[in-house]
């Protein structure tokens, strides 16, 4: 039993509108925050303040959703939801159940300091299994952070029951349903499926039966497409401050009652700043790259080791794929402030790549540490494409990304060190 991608994701924004709900709901009745800035440098979700948040100052926050079977043991649905407050963006990329990984090695430690077994090689819906209740959703986040090179900010659990209960929370669902649904499944102890096509009124029973329903013409695509249109009527009604008012009390409720995760209370109070700032024709939706295969008889999804890193550099660092290119006629960057900061774990780093790229030629800014998510490869951030492809031959690893946003008026180019730089 699946929890499918497109309609958990609408428990991220309900989890997080609701634990600040009624902040919000003043917040939105009283008008704009006082002194909002939208042009700060941004912030990872992890090292916004109280005082970043109310002042609006752009954050980017990485969340993992876990949808688990009926005994809860197993991820049966695992996806990431990007949020930009630049952009007003939110992304979603699917991890498919039965991906392949090696488990990293503090994963390893915590299943081992839990006293538990655990397989070297499995697929990623299963670490959750592998760790136990206590460690089993934190433990899925950082085999994400391994698999991606991503930092995962939160984690929401969910299942079936906690779907439902969100959706009569919020007094039902009005949509088109594109065609009769009809499916029994109750032989195996499971619901019966049994919806007209035509306006309806989705409580949460309905609502699961639409989901659920995989007998399409055009198979998957048709569930996607019903599932989307479903998502984004769902989505709205949740951000609504009409729907927040009204059903504020079983709202809280659904969510203490149905809902495990490390969004705490004052995580919420800041990130409920942002609510306004989701632009709901700005979601898109990816899966991790690869194909299904066998691989000794058991049944995986390999992903796509480069298709992957540039899905991330595109959807998490803003990376367009034309900006990582080498070739072609590039503008010469020694006429730019060039600042180094060190976004690995070696001391002095900075200042070692700032004195090879001063003794190059290049004008270079004091060097700095780098604070936010530490990446493998380094990043080369410029303010205007076709600069920065000229110091990428100084590093192991390195790609350029357009982010004037994120540099500052300083410098002119910010060079954030990988850890492959050593």
């Amino acid at each position: 039993m699946r929890v499918f991608l497109k309609i958990v994701c609408s428990i991220v924004f309900a989890f997080v509108i609701l634990a600040g709900g009624a902040c919000f709901g003043y917040y939105k009745i009283t008008g704009n925050v006082p002194f909002a800035n939208d042009n700060i440098v941004s912030n990872n979700a992890s090292d916004t303040n109280f005082l970043d948040a109310f002042l609006k100052r752009n954050i980017k926050m990485n969340v993992a959703v876990f949808g688990v079977d009926k005994d809860g043991t197993r991820t049966d649905v695992v996806f990431v939801v990007h949020y930009d407050s630049a952009t007003e963006s939110i992304s979603l990329v699917s991890l498919p159940r039965d991906t392949r990984v090696s488990l990293s090695e503090e994963v390893k430690a915590n299943i081992n300091a839990e006293g538990r077994s655990y397989s070297q090689v499995t697929k990623l819906n299963a670490v959750h299994a592998f760790s136990g209740e206590k460690m089993g959703c934190k433990n899925t986040a950082l085999q994400i952070e391994d698999l991606l090179g991503i930092k995962i900010d939160h984690y929401v659990k969910i299942d079936f029951e906690a779907f439902r209960a969100i959706v009569d929370a919020v007094g039902g669902v009005d949509m088109y349903v594109p065609q009769d649904m009809d499916w029994d499944m109750r032989d195996t102890g499971d619901l019966l499926i049994n919806l007209k096509k035509g306006d309806q009124h989705l409580d949460g029973e309905k609502a699961e039966q639409l989901v659920r329903f995989r007998r399409y013409a055009d198979g998957d695509v048709g569930r996607i497409e019903v599932q989307q249109i479903f998502l984004k009527a769902l989505a709205e009604k949740v951000l609504s401050t009409e729907t927040i008012l009204k059903n504020l009390p079983d709202l809280i409720s659904v969510m203490y009652k149905y809902i495990e995760t490390d969004v705490s209370m004052s995580d919420a109070l800041k990130y409920v700043n942002y609510v306004d700032k989701v632009d709901m024709s700005k979601i898109s939706m990816e899966t991790l790259p690869g194909v299904g295969q066998y691989v000794g008889g058991v049944s995986y999804f390999i992903h796509d080791v480069e298709e992957t890193r540039e899905m991330v550099d595109r959807v998490f660092y803003s990376v367009a794929p034309a900006a990582t290119a080498t070739s072609g006629a590039a503008q010469d960057s020694k006429a730019l402030l060039i600042e180094v900061s060190n976004g690995g774990s070696v001391n002095g780093l900075a200042g070692l790549y700032s004195k090879k790229l001063e003794d190059a030629g290049y004008k270079i800014a004091p060097p700095t540490n780098y604070s936010g998510q530490q990446n493998t490869y380094t990043r080369i951030q410029v303010k205007n494409e076709g600069v920065g492809s000229d110091l990428i031959s100084f590093f192991t690893d390195a790609k350029v990304e357009v982010a004037p946003k994120e540099i500052g008026s300083n410098v002119d180019i910010r060079i954030i060190l990988g850890s492959k730089e050593q």
